[in-house]
């Protein structure tokens, strides 16, 4: 029996060899790192582990392991999953689990059989990585691993092919190639359904933003960070200025002394077909202020969306409450697109009761503030005037600021008269509480100003820098008003510069460092990869059925079965006509080297006048030749060795090098 099969009963199962093993660990590796994200580290670590241990016994140093290391093993990977994971339901622990046991099956995997069950577990893992990222980095390197998972399995079913090499990565080509056009057919004609399953996530595995409510240092710990919040395209390029790029998200109206939050009758929902009554455009006409675009919002897992002020959408999945809002139905575990149309001039309604909640404060809280307030107030005539006063008086000693000192009891009297230094949440906070005080209704804003428009794309980049608090007051005649107190103080963070042309060079240390001003090559690069990201996400993974019943009535006018069948079929028969023909034409039996040099030899022999029969041996051949071609007689004679070699003799192999001289000498006759 030969020393590469193991016999079991009546069964004989060949041992995997180096080639099957070296291209099961590079599988392996790969379809590990692909889900990076969501694995413990712990789990790398392990997993390094093993592979050295797996090549050791490759190598004939150490020993598989006995069924009691086995156990030990067993007994230690689940206690770390469940020491790891507070829930067993979500998704992150059943991957874990499953990349575990893809990689401890290593310790006990040594025969062709076990390794093809191990390659199509591969597959399967490898699929788990686009669960949770579909960027084009994670698409190209989940095609190298399912490419390494390929190699495998054709070398395990007998393929003569190396691992790594040219002929291997060329298979591995033509069969990218041949399910390329059934793969484009699928994704631009096929019929677009939504997701078969769902599967529930970690409330922290998606990038949050914005919080559901407000607390001091909030957002200038958020804004740290450079992460994207959500991209925005215009129709026809037409984009508001700066200052009027306010992404409304949540509108908080409870205040504990601290901390603001949603009122609980906000989430009374209403009819999302048009502008309703509590909101109403000044002139529909003005075609200056009314913007539609497209945004595509990052994974937050939270409900609300964010858009400019008056939003009014199509899509029946959102919603927009009375404080105009825009709510999902279930929270964003993963990139959305929506459409919106926002009319930037407008006024609004109100009913009395919920003025009433926009005045309240907490009892025993700000006295100094409070005071003041009820001071200035009696000092002017109108709310418009008490409000500019307000304003002047953060314009003279404040400091916008992302190390503001941490407040007390007494958030409002010790930011006012105390520390003087803030950020955003601090001026929006205090703001609203002096306006209270005075008796105007007032509420906090959250959500994001501002934006980097991408030339090379055409659209606006909005990203966690760019997170942003500010008031609405009331006022009678004109209804909900923004005022931004942070544009009196740091007026350079809302009109042009953002949030880094309005902070000190130390409070920029405090930055992370992508968010810190980068050279003009680097940033024109950086727009450029998140163009193509964007394009990625937006033709790609965000084509749905309204961009495909779109394409299709571009390519084929009106849309009818008929007219879909025939783009389904044709393709179908085209694809199925080049692959007879590719099958067909390799099912011929391949010419060896040798005797591809004997019909040359005929070939050039022939045209030099010699007549070669049927019948003819090499010896008689070569007699013909040198009668006929004295001159050529030593050229002749080496050949006539060479092939006699070649031939007749077991010892001599016909390399490659030895194929192309004796070619060139029957060449040179």
């Amino acid at each position: 029996m030969s020393k590469d099969t193991h016999t079991h009963g009546h069964q004989t199962h060949q041992v995997i060899n180096r080639e099957v093993l070296t291209s099961l660990l590079c599988a392996q590796a790969g379809a590990i790192f692909l889900n990076f994200s969501v694995l413990p580290y712990w789990l790398f670590v392990a997993s390094i582990i093993i592979f050295i241990w797996r090549l050791q016994i490759l190598r004939g140093r150490w020993p598989f392991p006995n069924a009691i290391v086995r156990a030990i093993i067993v007994v230690a990977s689940v206690a770390a999953i469940i020491g790891t994971y507070e829930q067993w339901y979500n998704l992150e622990p059943m991957v874990a689990l499953l990349a575990l046991s893809f990689v401890l099956i290593l310790l006990e995997v040594n025969h062709q059989r076990d390794a093809i069950k191990v390659v199509f577990v591969g597959y399967f893992m490898t699929s788990c990585a686009f669960l949770f990222e579909q960027g084009i980095i994670v698409s190209l390197a989940g095609v190298l691993v399912l490419g390494c998972l390929t190699i495998c399995l054709l070398l395990l079913n007998g393929a003569h092919i190396r691992f790594f090499s040219r002929r291997s990565l060329r298979t591995i080509a033509v069969l990218l190639l041949q399910a390329l056009p059934l793969m484009l057919i699928m994704l631009f004609v096929f019929p677009r359904v939504g997701a078969l399953w769902s599967v529930p996530l970690k409330n922290d595995s998606a990038v949050t933003g914005v919080g559901d409510s407000m607390s001091p240092g909030d957002f200038s710990h958020l804004t740290r960070s450079r992460k994207l919040a959500f991209r925005v395209s215009f129709d026809n390029n037409k984009l508001p200025e700066p200052y009027q790029r306010y992404w409304r998200g949540l509108v908080f109206t409870e205040f504990d002394g601290r901390r603001w939050e949603r009122a609980k009758n906000d989430n009374q929902y209403i009819i999302n077909d048009g502008y309703d009554t509590s909101y109403t455009p000044l002139d529909l006409a003005d075609d200056a202020s009314t913007f539609n675009y497209e945004v595509v919002l990052e994974p937050t897992n939270k409900a609300w969306l964010y858009a400019l002020p008056l939003a009014t959408i199509d899509d029946k999945a959102l919603e927009r409450t009375a404080t105009n809002e825009l709510w999902l139905d279930n929270p964003a575990t993963q990139r959305i697109k929506y459409q919106v149309s926002s009319v930037l001039n407008y006024q609004t309604n109100e009913h009395r009761g919920r003025l009433q909640q926009a005045l309240s404060l907490p009892l025993g809280f700000n006295p100094k503030t409070i005071a003041i307030a009820k001071k200035w107030r009696g000092e002017v005539a109108t709310d418009e005037a008490y409000i500019a006063k307000v304003l002047s008086f953060y314009n003279q000693t404040f400091t916008y600021t992302l190390s503001p000192p941490k407040l007390g009891l007494h958030t409002a009297d010790e930011f006012l008269f105390s520390t003087q230094r803030g950020f955003c949440e601090h001026y929006a906070s205090s703001f609203v509480v002096l306006m209270r005080a005075a008796g105007i209704p007032t509420r906090v804003v959250t959500g994001y100003q501002g934006g980097q428009w991408n030339a090379e794309a055409n659209y606006l980049l909005v990203r966690q820098y760019d997170a942003h608090a500010w008031a609405e007051v009331w006022l009678e005649g004109q209804g909900w008003t923004r005022v931004d107190p942070t544009a009196a103080v740091a007026p350079s963070r809302i009109e042009q510069a953002g949030l880094l042309g309005s902070l000190s060079l130390s409070d920029q240390e405090l930055l992370d460092s992508s968010v810190l001003p980068s050279f003009a090559w680097t940033n024109a690069l950086s727009l450029k990869w998140d163009s193509v990201n964007y394009s990625w996400q937006r033709w790609v993974l965000g084509y749905d059925q309204q961009q495909q019943s779109r394409f299709l009535k571009d390519l084929l006018g009106e849309v009818t079965p008929t007219k879909i069948a025939l783009l389904l079929i044709v393709p179908a028969m085209l694809m199925l006509s080049i692959f007879s023909f590719y099958t067909l034409k390799n099912t011929a039996i391949p010419i060896s080297r040798e005797v591809k040099l004997y019909k040359y030899l005929c070939k050039r022999l022939t045209n030099k006048g010699i007549t070669i029969d049927a019948g003819d041996t090499l010896s008689a051949i070569f007699k013909k030749a040198y009668q006929t071609l004295p001159s050529t007689k030593p050229q002749l004679a080496s050949v006539e060795a060479d092939l006699n070699a070649i031939f007749y003799s077991e010892k001599i192999t016909l390399t490659t090098e030895k194929y192309r001289d004796i070619k060139r000498n029957i060449k040179n006759f």
